[in-house]
């Protein structure tokens, strides 16, 4: 089976708002914390494995497949990233202490004010969980998903626009 777009990112969106309420809140933003429209520090959407790797921020696989799998990685015990194989990084999870958008967006804030940093967002229902997909501003080949209960985030990711192999086919 393939980790499929749909239960990549309702997973990494559960799994997000459950690491996070175990945290128990919210760091201030800073430049360390900034989950950008590239990546999250050194780990970028499109790196390939290996470089992935290389960093050291990247632990053991966990799930997936030959094609697509998650992996834990050392800024946070709860969700993974998720890397294809033959495309590199293709998931990057907010779940770093005090992860944030360059915006300001981050676990907590409400859904308005996701639209407001973000005036191009949709609303989408994914797997039971309620999202807002956002384009990232500065990088068009990506795009924010942002979990949304009770209308505030419990969880975002990173993700590349084209899923390719981590997505049903």
């Amino acid at each position: 089976m393939r980790i499929t777009l749909a239960r990549a990112g309702a997973a990494v969106l559960a799994a997000s708002a459950i690491a996070l309420a175990a945290a128990g809140g919210q760091a201030a933003a800073t430049t360390e914390n900034v989950l950008g429209p590239d990546g999250f520090g050194p780990l970028k959407i499109g790196m390939s494995l290996s470089d992935a790797l290389a960093t050291g921020k990247v632990g053991e696989p966990v799930g997936g497949n030959e094609l697509c799998r998650g992996y834990k990685w050392a800024y946070s015990s709860g969700p993974v990233l998720i890397i294809s194989k033959a495309h590199g990084v293709y998931s990057i999870p907010g779940t770093a202490a005090g992860a944030r958008t360059p915006e300001g967006v981050g676990v907590g804030s409400t859904a308005a004010e996701v639209k407001k940093a973000y005036p191009k967002a949709v609303d989408g229902w994914q797997n039971g969980v309620a999202n807002i997909r956002t384009t990232t501003p500065q990088n068009p080949a990506n795009r924010y998903t942002f979990g949304i209960k009770e209308g505030k985030v419990v969880g975002f990711a990173l993700q590349a626009i084209n899923a390719r192999d981590c997505a049903a086919g």
